[in-house]
């Protein structure tokens, strides 16, 4: 049998809604809520980052702009540093230089018044008239072409050795409170170095000065003392020093242009002593050789006494008044006979009542006989000097014995002798 199935009828579907209806579960849920809570977190940091790296960054970048911009300064700084040292250092060698001028200057003129001094010196001790010293040295100030240099950036040399003080590896910036140290001394700069030693050598040529100042002075002083000396041993003779002719020339090879030595006295203390001392110079030496060509020395070496002196006495042998041109020395028979000054001999033979007589003619008109003599020992026309052995002692002519007769004549007339001799004995006595 079949059996049909019965098919409900067909409702209508306009105007309904269908319904699904979902369950979660508890776990599923937390797990979404930490995935969105994680990922929420995670745009969160890598926003976070993103912001955080710009801004770092840009720190960076105005970190290392702002060290540009404060090394670019600092080098502005040094070179504007460096301009004003180089400034400063022209400066310094334009200073250093008319320094140099100056002393190189007063170098010259030093060398020049130290000639003069020098000149002097050797003429009055080539005359005895000043003991042999040595004259104050001057060192080499500046030696000719020697640069010398104010600045560090030039090739100057240090004067005093040092060791260099080491730069810093980086230069400090501007502001920085704190310094580089280092553990040697500084060293000074160049210009002050120059400085310091141009004021020791300006100091240096100042002594040099002074010394050749006081050098001349003290010249002067002892050819004040000689000079009145000399004067007083002449007063001494009774002879007037004005009207004694200065003797020659010495024999040696001179000669040249006459070129006078201008001379401001007004200009410098050295120039008005020395200006000063030259007369007295030309003083001096003109009654040193006067003095040399009188006869002041004695006839015989030794003390002898007189046996008889110049003037009216008794004549040993009429015992009448009588009038004796010399002086008469007590000596033995043989005695040296010194010629008592330089000249020339015009008489060397006997002569009547003087016996044995040389007679030697010296300048400035004088003269002086020796007497009685046993031997002559020099010849008509032969120049003797001061000290030269013109014959023995004897008592050949009118004698009465062994002794020496003396004299002094003035224009071939006789004076006294003992005048001469007693300036020579003032002279000996003081120049000892």
């Amino acid at each position: 049998m079949h059996h049909q199935s019965q098919t409900a009828p067909a409702l209508p579907t306009v105007g309904l809604v269908s319904h699904k209806t979902y369950t979660l579960r508890r776990s599923t849920m937390l797990a979404g809520l930490a995935w969105l809570a994680l990922s929420t977190a995670c745009s969160g940091g890598a926003g976070w980052y993103i912001l955080s790296r710009d801004d770092l960054a840009a720190r960076l970048i105005a970190r290392e702009t702002s060290r540009q911009y404060a090394y670019e300064d600092r080098i502005s700084a040094l070179r504007a540093d460096i301009d004003r040292y180089a400034s400063r250092a022209l400066l310094d060698q334009d200073g250093v230089e008319s320094r140099v001028d100056e002393l190189a200057s007063r170098q010259a003129e030093i060398e020049s018044r130290q000639s003069l001094v020098a000149a002097l010196t050797d003429t009055l001790q080539s005359n005895g008239l000043m003991p042999a010293a040595k004259l104050p040295l001057r060192s080499q100030v500046i030696k000719p072409g020697e640069p010398i240099r104010a600045s560090g950036v030039t090739s100057f040399a240090p004067i005093l050795p040092g060791k260099p003080t080491p730069a810093p590896e980086t230069p400090s910036l501007r502001g920085a409170d704190s310094g580089w140290q280092s553990g040697e001394t500084p060293a000074e700069p160049p210009a002050k170095r120059v400085d310091a030693a141009l004021t020791k050598l300006d100091g240096a040529m100042a002594r040099t000065s002074n010394a050749q100042l006081s050098t001349l002075k003290e010249m002067d002083e002892t050819l004040a003392v000689t000079q009145k000396r000399l004067r007083s041993a002449l007063a001494e003779t009774g002879l007037d020093a004005d009207r004694l002719a200065a003797p020659a020339a010495s024999a040696g090879g001179m000669g040249g242009p006459f070129v006078p030595v201008k001379l401001d006295p007004s200009e410098s203390p050295f120039a008005a002593t020395l200006s000063a001392l030259q007369p007295r110079v030309a003083s001096v030496l003109r009654l040193r050789g006067v003095i040399e060509q009188l006869p002041l020395s004695r006839p015989m070496a030794g003390d002898h006494d007189f046996t008889s002196n110049f003037g009216y006495r008794t004549d040993p042998f009429t015992r009448g008044l009588a009038m004796h041109t010399g002086v008469d020395f007590r000596a033995e028979t043989g005695s040296s006979v010194l010629a008592t000054a330089p000249g020339k001999v015009v008489v060397a033979e006997y002569n009547g009542g003087y016996g044995n007589m040389v007679e030697v003619e010296h300048a400035n008109g004088l003269s002086t006989r020796y007497a009685h003599m046993s031997a002559i020992s020099v010849s008509t026309g032969q120049m003797v000097k001061a000290g030269t052995v013109v014959g023995r002692v004897g008592t050949t002519g009118r004698s009465t014995g062994p002794h020496l007769h003396y004299e002094t004549r003035i224009n071939d007339e006789p004076v006294d002798p003992t005048r001469f001799l007693r300036a020579g004995g003032k002279l000996l006595a003081k120049a000892l």
